[in-house]
């Protein structure tokens, strides 16, 4: 075995500090915001302690997300890329740029329902409640062994093909890349760092890093890694801290491991080693490494970023910023207090109705004998009991629960709608409001708070968006034929091709339509469509200015651009005098009136002519 280099040791030491005290920096955050006890809150784990028949779980937190998340993420956006800047002021050189974005915008549209957007967006943004949400999107490919390795590299002649440089034949390489693709991969919370000294913002982050967790097996596979780490890896122990028990035993519960049987013997079958590796992407030098815990020298050792990744492959979704760390303030992290006393005051109420059982006081010697006691206890309604006085026999008055607590149940559930944000609860704030000033401010501030983490979610999947079109931008290799669906365009067939992807003396952007990502409904976008024609009936001349209308449609969250393009045609028919406005009377323009008394009568101009005094209401 090869002696590692002291300057590869120093980095594997000097990313291994920079880790733990980045783990540490994490852990405190954790415990500040209970990130731990709001995931355990939502699963239902809730009883502090108390006994399983005293104890009533009313989940407000399951409650509030699931009304959340179809408001922010419902259905895949359409995705649209589009010439931001140029640095030719040629027109066609321009009309060429912008139809290589909307073959680029094809492709990306196709590739998003291909890789599974939906599912992993989705969780990343149920992740970003309780902590942050987090998508890695990066290019994989096999590599097989090349059965041409070490000829030349033939051109469509049939001779070598030269370096320009060296004027020496490019040689077959070694291996060929195979199962080419694109992926996009939720990371847990868990799994991503940030560097300990690292702001707020991104351009105040020093590096990022994601834990993989892998067998050795699956390591000594990957050929990224060198063979020389991995061969003093086997030396190692696998290592597990105490917040990855804790997220071992929250997934798995009380199982025992593989190496351990039923009986709590261990098998004989050697368990398969686990390697934590971790990928590191430092900002400020722009290279990235890979190491693996209680190795003795990195896996990768700061090497140039791969292609197509610029900076690091992560999308980060964040709602609440803080002014001096990274790591933000989860939103469900403000209602585990209201939510943990709401639980108590139900189960005090259970707790208290269940105790509601009659008791009675019984003066002995004012009975005519001492079975009648049997009674009490299992006697039918109008049961008869002897006594030889009045009073011998008194119910015991049950305590009263106090009126505050029923009180504490609507206090809590007015904190827990203030703390977490738009929901169902707010819309029942509306509808009892005082007044119509009151319900309108109501409204505009539930408005709000939904607009605001809806325009997060979409910078999140923008981001997303770019990321992979860069990756497409440097892989792509061959033609292909693709089926776009759900677009403004309908459904159609693109053919993609890399000079789509060329370099250009210019920049793309990439956005969705406000809204693209709320349920689709048919009820709700069936209302949308009437209100919007309803809209339109009465300005006809509208529909002529192409600009106004795709606004509008957008405004309405209607994307149709076909759709848009017809409405506008019949507006210009309806201008031309081709067709009647809606809600026309009378003919249209240079048509005959179809009132053949009035017509003829003015034409003679007798006392039905509509232009002589008093027409119409002279006698006959």
């Amino acid at each position: 075995m090869a002696k590692a280099s002291q300057a590869q040791i120093d980095n594997q030491k000097k990313w291994e500090d920079r880790i733990n005290r980045a783990k540490k920096v994490r852990e405190n955050w954790k415990q500040l915001f209970r990130v731990d006890m709001a995931r355990e809150f939502f699963d239902g784990k809730q009883n502090p302690g108390f006994p399983q028949n005293e104890w009533i779980t009313i989940n407000k937190i399951y409650s509030h997300l699931k009304a959340q998340l179809p408001a922010l993420y419902n259905a895949n956006p359409y995705f649209y890329v589009k010439l931001r800047k140029a640095y030719s002021v040629n027109p066609l050189q321009i009309a060429n740029w912008e139809k290589r974005g909307q073959i680029r915008q094809s492709y990306l549209n196709y590739l998003k329902d291909e890789l599974d957007l939906k599912s992993k967006a989705r969780l990343s943004v149920q992740d970003g409640f309780f902590a942050y949400g987090v998508a890695k999107t990066y290019y994989k490919a096999d590599k097989n062994k090349n059965p041409d390795y070490g000829n030349s590299i033939l051109g469509e002649d049939g001779l070598p093909v030269l370096d320009e440089k060296t004027g020496m034949p490019i040689p077959e390489p070694e291996f060929i890349p195979a199962n080419e693709r694109y992926c996009i991969s939720r990371i847990h919370p868990d799994d991503f760092l940030w560097g300990e000294d690292s702001g707020t913002l991104e351009e105040n982050w020093t590096w990022v890093a994601q834990c993989v967790r892998m067998t050795l097996e699956e390591a000594q596979k990957d050929d990224r890694f060198s063979k020389a780490a991995i061969a003093r890896l086997k030396e190692s122990d696998e290592t597990e801290d105490d917040e990855r028990k804790k997220r071992k035993e929250r997934k798995t519960g009380d199982i025992k491991s593989r190496g351990e049987s039923r009986f709590g013997r261990s098998n004989k079958k050697e368990k398969e080693k686990i390697v934590y590796v971790w990928e590191i992407w430092d900002l400020k030098e722009e290279r990235w490494s890979v190491i693996a815990e209680n190795g003795e020298i990195p896996l990768v050792d700061e090497e140039e970023l791969p292609p197509g990744v610029e900076d690091h492959p992560f999308s980060i979704l964040r709602f609440t910023l803080r002014d001096d760390s990274p790591y933000p303030i989860p939103p469900l992290s403000q209602g585990i207090d209201p939510q943990k006393e709401y639980c108590l005051a139900r189960s005090r109420i259970m707790v208290h109705r269940k105790r509601f059982n009659r008791k009675y006081e019984v003066n002995i010697a004012a009975l005519e004998d001492e079975s009648e006691l049997s009674k009490l206890e299992s006697g039918d309604d109008g049961t008869i009991i002897r006594t030889r006085q009045l009073g011998a026999v008194q119910a015991i008055d049950d305590a009263p629960l106090d009126q505050m607590n029923y009180n504490e149940l609507a206090m809590l559930n007015a904190d827990m709608t203030e703390l977490f944000g738009g929901s169902t609860g707010e819309s029942r704030g509306i509808a009892e409001a005082e007044s119509a000033t009151q319900a309108g401010i109501l409204d505009k501030r539930l408005e709000m708070k939904e607009g605001d983490a809806m325009s997060m979610v979409v910078d999140f999947v923008c981001s997303i968006a770019r990321k992979l079109d860069q990756l497409v931008q440097v892989h792509i290799t061959k033609e292909e034929a693709v089926k776009i669906t759900g677009g403004p365009n309908g459904e159609f067939w693109e053919l993609v091709q890399p000079q789509a992807y060329e370099e250009i003396e210019g920049e793309y952007a990439y956005s969705v339509n406000v809204g693209a990502t709320i349920p689709r409904l048919p009820q709700l976008e069936r209302s949308q469509w009437l209100a919007f024609l309803q809209f339109l009936g009465g300005f006809p001349h509208l529909l002529t200015a192409p600009h106004f209308m795709k606004k509008m449609a957008e405004m309405f969250h209607i994307e149709d651009e076909v759709l848009v393009e017809e409405l506008r045609q019949i507006g210009l028919k309806i201008m031309s005098g081709q067709m009647a406005p809606p809600n026309a009377q009378g003919s249209q323009a240079r048509q005959p009136e179809m009132k053949p008394a009035s017509v003829v009568g003015g034409q003679a101009g007798g006392p039905q002519s509509l232009a002589l005094p008093g027409a119409g209401n002279l006698p006959g």
